[in-house]
């Protein structure tokens, strides 16, 4: 089709079809717009006149044609260069949706954070309250007592009004309280504050429940309240921007660097899709391990602002910033917190094997279990929500045991002023383990041995009698016997539930949790074949 037809009349502008397909390349099936042509003139000009000039876009004339349009995007060659305005606007339009969506996760991540870093031991978790030796045996006479008639009544009435009066001078036979050599209060348990040795700063430690457990602790405490769950929101969006960028930025290096020809021009399909997915699998994995130690730093100040205490009177970091200048002034210096082992080590491995289980699942389904999403829709998203799930079983331990290496602080606990002092104390709104983990391996093996998921059990036991008691003496010590309570020993569940492999899986519903959501939102909304699994 052209733009213009000859009819009886002589030439005339086709103005309802303004579009023509070039005949130059019949496989180029390209729509070209179709510009006026200027009524004919007797004076034409010649072969070597310049052509006429054409306007700038931004100066162009209104459009006379309404399927013709010209974009401020493209100059007088065809480039397209995006304004300023809109590239602005779409930048700010994408960071405000990134923080929004990360402000939607916080409270869910700031809670499985605090769940997993909170030290629950096995000992010291009773409470110790005060009491008296002889108030039990007291109450267990008054409740003997039985008043037959009217004149015993008046008498023992009469007797209770002659004792004198209650004294409210403190108690000298209770228990007393766990002090230091140098005469300091100190703490017997987790579960001190009849002691009135548990620090403000210390949340009240949630032993059984998940992390929803824990947001609503975090949320009704007066020292933290609802706004300390979005500690750390804003690092956290920097830390997934950045992540976001750098990755794919390395992952095409490698691509270009180290991949064939043939095999760099496949790289752009999905790795299910890809004839040779291993170099491919192992670039992505690759990038994502370096991308994670890259930003390992940023990711260690995240946990560390999340963990800290939210009073302004203990808190020690006030910021990003300042909590990236103070690690790296008291722990080392920047290269400290990339090459210590209890920080390079646990990154190594959750930036390997996170990704590899979340890359490799679409190919274990397809290829081993013979499962396509195009054929079979259902049953691929059951088996990644099924694989997912249990990868989590290996990257859960892993993120525990690296967050509880990161806020352990390599800096001398010294109070500013003092010799060698170099700020204030750190300060965590959980309980955490007084001793630090020497490594990945002992942080396994400490959780596993010394903590428990439950709070141990009391059973009661009853004793045989004396063989010389009678009377009032039997019955009282046949009441004691009765209220004895045996406490029950978590060490003999072995690594049942009153073991620490319950805190080593700290988040394991919530994450089963959100790829229930996931697989459910692929049901209703239909799966894209080169997705893949979006971990949440």
């Amino acid at each position: 089709m052209s733009g213009t037809a000859s009819g009886s009349g002589g030439n005339w502008q086709n103005g309802g079809r303004p579009y023509n397909v070039s005949s130059e390349n019949n496989n180029n099936w390209g729509f070209t717009i179709a510009q006026s042509q200027p009524p004919p003139s007797h004076h034409q000009p010649g072969p070597g006149a310049p052509p006429p000039a054409l306007s700038p876009p931004g100066q162009q004339p209104p459009l006379t044609n309404r399927y013709q349009a010209y974009s401020d995007y493209s100059d007088l060659n065809g480039n397209t260069h995006p304004a300023p305005g809109t590239m602005l606007r779409a930048f700010i339009t994408s960071s405000l949706l990134s923080f929004t969506s990360t402000a939607l996760v916080m409270p869910f991540e700031v809670g499985k954070t605090l769940a997993q870093v909170q030290w629950v031991p096995r000992d010291g978790l009773d409470p110790q309250v005060y009491y008296h030796p002889g108030q039990q045996q007291d109450e267990q006479d008054e409740e003997a007592v039985e008043l037959e008639d009217e004149a015993e009544a008046e008498a023992y009435f009469s007797d209770l009004q002659s004792r004198g009066a209650s004294s409210f001078a403190p108690p000298t036979d209770s228990l007393p309280r766990p002090v230091s050599p140098s005469g300091y209060l100190t703490r017997t348990g987790v579960s001190d504050e009849a002691f009135g040795t548990k620090p403000e700063w210390t949340m009240p430690i949630v032993v059984q429940g998940g992390v929803w457990d824990m947001i609503k602790t975090v949320g009704r405490w007066k020292g933290e309240g609802w706004a300390s769950l979005w500690k750390g929101q804003l690092t956290t969006c920097c830390l997934d921007a950045s992540t976001g960028f750098v990755q794919p930025f390395l992952l095409s290096a490698f691509s270009v660097a180290l991949l064939p020809t043939t095999s760099y021009a496949l790289s752009a399909l999905p790795i299910i899709h890809s004839p040779r997915p291993g170099p491919l699998l192992f670039f992505s994995t690759l990038s994502h391990a370096l991308t994670t130690v890259l930003f390992s730093p940023i990711d260690l100040v995240r946990t560390r602002l999340i963990v800290q205490s939210a009073q302004p009177q203990h808190r020690k970091y006030s910021g990003p910033i300042d909590a990236l200048r103070t690690i790296t002034r008291e722990e080392g210096g920047l290269w400290t917190t990339y090459l210590h082992p209890n920080l390079l080590v646990p990154a190594l491995l959750e930036g390997v094997l996170r990704p590899l289980i979340h890359l490799s699942t679409p190919l274990i389904i397809s290829r081993v279990l013979h499962i396509e999403p195009s054929t079979s829709p259902i049953w691929f998203g059951l088996a990644e929500f099924v694989i997912g799930s249990m990868g989590l079983l290996i990257t859960i331990p892993i993120e525990t045991v690296r967050k509880r290496l990161q806020i352990q602080t390599r800096a001398e606990f010294v109070r500013g002023g003092r010799p060698n002092g170099t700020g204030k104390a750190w300060r965590t709104c959980v309980e955490t383990r007084p001793a630090p983990y020497a490594g990945v391996v002992e942080a396994v093996y400490r959780i596993l041995t010394e903590e428990t998921g439950r709070i141990p059990r009391r059973r009661r036991r009853s004793s045989a009698l004396p063989s010389g008691s009678s009377g009032k003496g039997k019955e009282a010590a046949a009441d004691a016997a009765a209220h004895e309570e045996e406490r029950e020993d978590l060490a003999q569940h072995g690594l049942g539930v009153g073991s620490g492999l319950r805190q080593l899986y700290r988040g394991l519903g919530m994450g089963i949790g959100a790829n229930a959501v996931v697989f459910l939102l692929g049901l209703v909304a239909g799966g894209d074949d080169s997705s893949g699994w979006a971990e949440m």
